[in-house]
């Protein structure tokens, strides 16, 4: 008697990830953003939260760089990516003009 389970009976219908994947940047555009996060990381021992401005600027650098090649990554805005804190941030250090 075989108890072997068929799982080719069920379907499997692949999508892709909502946030998080996008492709390589071959053209090597944004490269030097890319460096400077991958260094944040080497100084802070391994501490992303300490390079969060880094990786805010390189995913600005992938949607900036859209236009030359549009499949490099879709227009979000910064508060959708988890960057909401840093834009308050920066909001708050701008000094008011009288």
């Amino acid at each position: 008697m075989s108890t072997a389970m068929n799982f080719s009976a069920k379907s499997f219908q692949a999508r892709p990830p909502d946030k998080g994947a996008f492709p390589l940047d071959h053209f090597g555009e944004c490269a030097a953003f890319k460096e400077q996060f991958l260094e944040c990381l080497r100084q802070s021992g391994a501490e992303s939260s300490a390079c969060r401005p880094r990786a805010m600027a390189y995913l600005q650098c992938r949607m900036e760089r859209r236009v030359a090649a549009p499949q490099l990554m879709a227009n979000e805005p910064m508060e959708k990516l988890g960057f909401k804190d840093l834009i308050d941030e920066k909001a708050e250090a701008k000094p008011e003009k009288l």
